[in-house]
């Protein structure tokens, strides 16, 4: 009996191939024969038998429903990334237009505030003449540092200009040590050009997504370069 059922499976499967074969080098079969297609039906899940016609529409409908959301998300990516885009353009506008150093700080703050809505920022600058007279037109958020500093946050980028991470204590205590603001995470930019650091920017979020590690750093290592291209000139 057994060995009887295992004879009709293998022929029954032969079968099968035979007329999928058939089906694959004959195109053309339900054109020739259309009524096949409304007196086929196979099973379904949650509306019974269908005829093979709705069926393949479901299906092209869910694949279209696919496509559709995937383009969306393509759209939205490249809105997001034009807008970036444009931030940067703006940015480096505006950086060239600075006439001294306190209106280059100003102008960054004004960015970091308005155009990407950060928490709390503050710039780690590196002391020198140049700086050292300006120093009484500094805005807020720039702290003057001397190269102690610079060894004690070293470790943030052996590898990379752009650091994103929770903040630990340590990290508050270098860069936000005077703010009651309870930082989560922080993004930190190393700026520095032609082989001469000038110090750090950091940015705090009370979020602790917002710069957490597996965020993208492309968009801040431009904003740092840009800003370190501009820097360049007062440490010559």
């Amino acid at each position: 009996m057994i060995r009887q059922e295992s004879k009709v499976l293998v022929e029954e499967h032969e079968y099968d191939d035979s007329v999928a074969e058939f089906l694959r080098t004959s195109p053309d079969f339900f054109e020739r024969n259309p009524e096949l297609l409304m007196e086929l039906s196979l099973p379904h899940h949650e509306r019974g038998a269908i005829s093979l016609v709705e069926r393949r529409l479901a299906l092209h409908r869910e694949q279209y429903g696919e496509l559709r959301e995937r383009f969306d998300e393509i759209v939205e990516i490249a809105h997001h990334n034009d807008q970036l885009g444009d931030l940067l353009h703006e940015f480096s506008i505006g950086l060239m237009s600075a006439s001294s150093l306190a209106q280059v700080f100003n102008y960054t703050e004004k960015m970091l505030i308005e155009s990407m809505a950060c928490e709390i920022s503050r710039l780690m600058l590196y002391r020198n003449s140049v700086v050292e007279v300006c120093a009484g037109d500094l805005p807020d958020f720039v702290r003057l540092v001397d190269s102690d500093f610079g060894r004690a946050v070293n470790g943030l980028h052996n590898r990379r200009p752009v650091y994103c991470g929770y903040a630990t204590r340590d990290r508050r205590r270098h860069f936000f040590a005077d703010t009651e603001l309870d930082v989560q995470s922080l993004a930190v930019l190393r700026l520095n050009g032609g082989g001469q650091d000038f110090g750090y920017l950091a940015i705090g979020s009370q979020e602790k997504t917002r710069f957490a590690p597996h965020k993208g750093t492309d968009f801040l290592l431009r904003f740092g370069s840009l800003l370190s291209a501009r820097l360049a000139v007062f440490y010559d």
